[in-house]
């Protein structure tokens, strides 16, 4: 009957270790978006990088002032784009941290459960024990009035 209240606590952990994993899961997607974004924001640069230099090579031979708006309005395109990607990545860092809590919380959650019914099966285990160790201490005590009974 000892080792039942060990039995009832396995649904509770494993309904604990699939948060656990389910949390690990989103964590996952979530760096595998932030990686993603990141390399979206460092391709950004380096076209713009890019177009700069471009443009530089055409300026020494000389460009019209419309070229000139037409630069700065890519440009100010460019640097939209770029903020919007850095305010993505911070959104999806901030959310991956939160997880990381949630996470942690879960994970402590299922060890406290674990450890619950380790305690619960030791417990029973030294109460099987005791008790096992009283019906042998009962027969070895009857055997012994066996005995004497018999010499006598």
């Amino acid at each position: 009957m000892s080792r039942q209240r060990a039995k009832r606590i396995q649904p509770l952990i494993q309904i604990a270790k699939n948060a656990v994993q389910e949390a690990m899961v989103y964590m996952g997607q979530l760096q595998q978006s932030i990686d993603t974004e990141t390399q979206k924001k460092e391709t950004l640069i380096e076209y713009q990088s890019e177009y700069q230099s471009g443009f530089k090579k055409k300026g020494l031979a000389g460009v019209k002032g419309l070229e000139i708006q037409q630069f700065e309005s890519f440009m100010l395109q460019i640097n939209d784009a770029m903020e919007k990607q850095s305010s993505q990545v911070m959104q999806l860092t901030a959310q991956l941290e939160r997880a990381r809590g949630i996470y942690i919380d879960l994970n402590q959650r299922l060890k406290s459960y674990e450890k619950l019914q380790e305690r619960l099966v030791d417990q029973a285990i030294k109460i099987e024990n005791t008790q096992l160790q009283k019906m042998l201490d009962e027969i070895g005590s009857q055997l012994h009035r066996m005995r004497h009974e018999q010499s006598n």
